[in-house]
């Protein structure tokens, strides 16, 4: 699982268009003496010699002269965009729309303009009559869904994204990119979701977020937590008894697999069956550990066939790596399944029957059974049978722990999948260089957060996302100064950029200069819902300092929904306390004390 926060403007990459974009329709004949045919030459020579302000200028005079000629106006606003100059680009294609809103060049060039500006809002109508006018178009339909994903409809984003990815017979990576972008976020929504609450599925996420930073060590712990707890986790023994085992406790590993596979009544989860078969592995009896493996494809073939890249290195350790593949790679056939036995089959480890089973189930399922579909799907890899099965169970609650669990975990793979199908299409892509920077500095790798980020800006200098993401990594590294250099250059093309004025105004504000922060916090109050509580919080520090506690006590009480560890909780407290409103603080105080309680759970999702 990735714990990256990943701009959700990162895949709204920059479209450069050439002389093949200029207006295509022919001018109509003038008299020689007019001169609109020769300035229209000339300027066109001036834009294939990369001459943009020169040609800017001939379109001017062009317009002087034909005041109404939508051909000069759209060409001169992509003068202006090819500069740099976007306010000035969608102007012009405003004044076009305005004569004709049904225009496809000026929608898609102005649409895509105001997304790099972070607007939207305004982006979206244009795209969508871009994508009326002409539904073929890659650029328009993945600028749109560019912008669904920025305003969080992330179900139009992800149908946006994936019918642009068949589209030029697949080999759009800007929505291989987006569609990437898109199931990270709903990712990273689901675990915020589940960071809100006191639930073992949030430990065992951290757990196995520690796993694959290869901490065993703390992976147990978490697992440990999650036994403890309620309501039970499935499968969760059997991810502790492979922490066990990478740990290098064999014995330990033997009797957690052991509790979550009963050997006698050959039910339970069947990752323990397969962990008892590495355990057998790891001791050197090759014979029991393929007998073993042999009965849980008997099971269910397509479960060992997707997770035998758990237990491949023990297999190899004691010799047995072709036999292991010749079960893998054998063929069975799947009795049919009946929606009726749906629990027996989830409950005896026959995870790919028990999906067939629902699946055939006519009236709409109950919960639990939406939960047996999530974790049979989940189990066997089937992601997007998941995401449809989590759909249907938060739509019904959205916080359903069980449900967000399945969820986040399905919509980190596909998300990984999507950028791995991007990066084979165009491993020089921008986005590509700050997906990977984010996670990255999320890992705590700096230096190569910030090469990652360095190479998005040599490609694309105007990528903003590139931009606050090397300002991240500079300032997570203690590097302000260089931090701020990369947000003013944010701040000089657009000054109302949010994130970019949270992130200077809390650099400022950690630099003690509360009086240059406030402005630029206040201009980040409506930035992304993830940013938010934090913005909120450095302002009631500014008005704290101020003496001006009933509004510091204000700011912070919006902060709280981004409390992770009690500390908002414990500042509000003191707040009340300085007010005189002591029932206030008591209760503040209590919640920051449950929170902190929860500290190494919470770090999972802890604000970077």
């Amino acid at each position: 699982m990735r714990t990256a926060r990943l701009s959700l403007r990162q895949t709204a990459a920059v479209v450069l268009f050439g002389c093949s974009l200029l207006w295509a329709g022919q001018l109509p004949a003038r008299p020689a003496e007019s001169g609109v045919e020769q300035l229209w030459h000339e300027a066109a020579a001036a834009q294939q010699a990369q001459q943009y302000g020169r040609a800017a200028a001939l379109y001017r005079k062009i317009l002087t002269l034909e005041p109404d000629l939508l051909e000069a106006e759209v060409n001169l606003g992509l003068m202006y965009q090819l500069s740099g100059d976007l306010h000035a680009a969608l102007a012009c294609f405003q004044r076009a729309l305005a004569k004709d809103a049904t225009l496809f060049a000026p929608n898609l060039m102005a649409g895509l303009d105001q997304l790099k500006l972070d607007n939207p809002e305004a982006a979206r109508p244009l795209l969508e009559r871009a994508v009326a006018e002409n539904p073929r178009s890659a650029e328009a339909l993945t600028g749109l869904a560019n912008s669904d994903l920025q305003l969080h409809r992330y179900a139009e984003a992800e149908a946006r994204f994936h019918e642009a990815t068949v589209l030029n017979d697949g080999r759009n990576a800007d929505a291989w990119y987006g569609l990437g972008a898109t199931y990270f976020s709903i990712e990273k929504q689901a675990e915020g979701a589940l960071g809100r609450m006191n639930t073992p599925f949030r430990d065992v996420l951290l757990g196995e977020s520690y796993q694959e930073q290869g901490k065993q060590a703390k992976a147990i712990e978490s697992f440990k937590a999650a036994i403890a707890a309620a309501p039970a986790v499935p499968c969760v023994r059997s991810l502790l008894g492979f922490a066990y085992l990478r740990a290098g406790q064999t014995d330990e590993s033997e009797q957690t697999f052991a509790l979550d596979w009963n050997r006698e009544s050959e039910s339970g989860c069947l990752l323990g069956k397969l962990g008892l078969a590495a355990v057998l592995a790891r001791r050197g009896n090759a014979d029991e550990a393929l007998r073993t493996l042999e009965k849980a494809a008997e099971i269910d073939h397509a479960f060992v066939q997707r997770n035998g890249g758990l237990i491949a290195n023990e297999f190899a350790h004691c010799g047995a790596s072709e036999s292991m593949r010749a079960v893998m790679d054998s063929t069975r056939d799947e009795p049919p399944a009946q929606p009726e036995r749906a629990d027996r089959y989830w409950a005896s480890g026959q995870y790919a029957r028990c999906g067939t089973a629902l699946a055939g189930v006519a009236a709409p399922l109950s919960a639990r059974q939406l939960r047996i579909q999530a974790r049979c799907a989940g189990l066997l890899g089937q992601d997007s049978k998941v995401l449809r099965a989590t759909d249907a169970l938060l739509a019904v609650n959205a916080q359903d722990p069980e449900g967000l669990y399945w969820r986040a975990q399905a919509a980190g793979r596909m998300g990984l999948d999507a950028l791995d199908r991007a990066t084979a299409l165009n491993p020089q892509s921008a986005s590509l260089h700050v997906l990977t920077g984010d996670m990255l500095r999320s890992k705590g790798d700096l230096a190569q957060a910030e090469e990652e980020h360095r190479k998005a800006i040599a490609l694309q200098p105007s990528f903003v996302a590139a931009h606050l993401g090397l300002a991240r990594d500079l300032n997570a590294d203690s590097n302000s100064a260089a931090a701020e250099e990369e947000l003013q250059a944010v701040l000089s093309s657009n000054p109302d950029d949010a994130e970019a004025n949270y992130l200077l105004g809390e650099l400022l504000l950690n630099r003690d200069d509360p009086t240059h922060a406030l402005p630029l916090l206040l201009k980040a109050t409506h930035a992304a819902a993830e940013e938010q509580p934090y913005v909120h919080a450095d302002l009631s520090k500014i008005y704290e300092v101020q003496g001006n506690k009933e509004r510091a006590i204000a700011e912070l009480k919006q902060a709280l929904p981004g409390d992770q560890d009690g500390s908002f909780n414990y500042r509000l407290g003191r707040l009340y306390l300085s007010v005189g409103q002591r029932a206030l603080a008591t209760e503040a105080f209590r919640a920051s004390e449950k929170m902190h309680q929860q500290t190494n759970a919470a770090a999972l999702f802890e604000k970077e």
